[in-house]
C-alpha cells in the first residue's frame, strides 16, 4: 500500500556509491510503478538526526531498538546455527523472532519484553558444542557485509565449510557515525548539534545495556569494543581522521585476532576504496598478527566461478592456523578458537 509504505535507505556525501544506492533505488521503484513510494534517505552526516526526525514521532529511538534486536538475534544465530542438532531450527526462531519485534514495534508494545520471550525460543535450540570451530572474523564495507544477497551468504557459506562467522553489529556504523558528527560538530562551532549528538547516544547507550542484560547468559560474545576502542587499534596503520569504513575494519580485524579468531574476511562491492584500501594495509597487519589468513571477497552482483574455491583455501588455511596455534599454546584442536 503506498499510501502506509516507505523504504528506508541512508544516504552519504563524498565519493562513494553508498549514496547512490537510494537513487538506484529509486529508478527501480520507478520501473516497477510505484513512482509515490517513498524513499527516505537521511543524511549520516551532521544533520542525520534533525531529518530522521522529520519521519515521525520518536521514530530514532524505535529504529534504534530495532537495530539492537536484529543485532543480538544474530550474534544468537551465527553463535548457535554451527552447532544446533537439528538443522534449520534455529534460522526458524531467528526469522520469527524478527517478525515478533517487529510487530511490537508497529502495535506500541514493549520491545524488551518481546526480547526476552524470543531468548527464551533461542535457548530451546538444542545444541551440541563439544568440539568448537575456527572462529571466522568478517570485516567490511557495512552494508555489504550486512545484506545477505549482496555477499552471496558469506555466514551460512563459511559454517558450511566448517567455521564459525563473527561479524561486527550493525549498530556498530551508527555509534561510528556520532563519533564523527560529534568531531564535526565541534570543529564547526555546532555546540547544540554536538550536545544533541551526546543526548542521542547516551540514551542508545541505554537501550544498549537493557539488551545486552536481557542476552547475557545466551550470547557468549556479547561485549564489542567501543568505536574510540576499534579506531585506537587501528591508529598504527590508518589515522582516525581518515573517515569510513577502513578504520573501523582493521581495528576489529585486530580485536577478532585478539579474540581468538583463526581467520579474517574482508568482504567490500567491486572496486570500493576504503575496501582496497583496507586489503592493502592488512598486509602490513598481518605481518604483526602472526600472519592469520586474510581474503578480501568483493562483491558485483554476479555469481563468479572461484568465489567458491578461494573461500575453501581460505578455510583450510584458517583451520591450519587454528590447529598450529592451539599446538603452539598446549591446547586440543577442538578447543583453541
Amino acid at each position: 500500500d503506498p499510501k502506509s509504505s516507505a523504504f528506508f535507505m541512508p544516504s552519504g556525501t563524498g565519493p562513494c556509491r553508498f549514496g547512490q544506492y537510494n537513487r538506484l533505488q529509486r529508478l527501480v521503484l520507478k520501473e516497477l510503478g510505484h513512482e509515490d513510494v517513498p524513499i527516505i534517505s537521511p543524511n549520516q552526516g551532521r544533520q542525520f538526526y534533525d531529518e530522521i526526525g522529520k519521519v515521525a514521532k520518536n521514530f530514532d529511538r524505535l529504529a534504534w531498538r530495532g537495530l539492537l534486536a536484529t543485532d543480538f538475534f544474530e550474534k544468537t544465530l551465527h553463535e548457535r546455527r554451527p552447532y544446533e542438532k537439528v538443522k534449520g531450527e534455529t534460522d526458524k526462531i531467528f526469522w520469527e523472532s524478527i517478525h515478533r519485534v517487529s510487530d511490537a514495534i508497529l502495535n506500541g508494545e514493549d520491545i524488551f519484553k518481546t526480547l526476552e520471550a524470543c531468548k527464551e525460543r533461542f535457548l530451546e535450540v538444542e545444541i551440541d558444542d563439544s568440539e568448537k570451530r575456527p572462529l571466522i572474523g568478517i570485516v567490511g564495507e557495512v552494508f555489504v557485509r550486512s545484506n545477505r544477497f549482496s555477499n552471496d551468504n558469506i555466514v551460512a557459506e563459511v559454517e558450511r565449510l566448517g567455521g564459525e562467522a563473527w561479524v561486527p553489529p550493525f549498530t556498530e556504523w551508527i555509534l561510528y557515525t556520532n563519533f564523527t558528527r560529534k568531531r564535526s560538530n565541534k570543529q564547526n562551532k555546532d555546540y547544540k548539534g554536538y550536545l544533541l549528538t551526546v543526548l542521542k547516544e547516551r540514551i542508545q547507550k541505554k537501550d544498549e545495556h537493557t539488551t545486552k542484560k536481557i542476552f547475557k547468559g545466551v550470547v557468549k560474545k556479547i561485549e564489542e569494543p567501543t568505536t574510540e576502542e576499534v579506531l585506537e587499534l587501528a591508529a598504527p596503520y590508518i589515522h582516525d581522521s581518515f573517515e569510513g569504513e577502513a578504520g573501523l575494519s582493521v581495528g576489529k580485524a585486530i580485536d577478532f585476532v585478539s579474540n581468538g579468531a583463526s581467520g579474517i574476511i574482508n568482504v567490500m562491492p567491486f572496486t570500493c576504496m576504503p575496501g582496497t584500501i583496507v586489503q592493502g594495509v592488512m598486509k602490513r597487519v598481518r605481518q604483526d598478527l602472526d600472519n592469520i589468513p586474510f581474503l578480501t571477497m568483493a562483491y558485483d552482483g554476479l555469481e563468479q566461478t572461484n568465489t567458491l574455491t578461494r573461500l575453501e583455501a581460505f578455510m583450510y588455511q584458517a583451520i591450519q592456523y587454528r590447529q598450529v596455534r592451539g599446538a603452539r599454546e598446549g591446547q586440543p584442536a577442538g578447543v583453541a578458537r
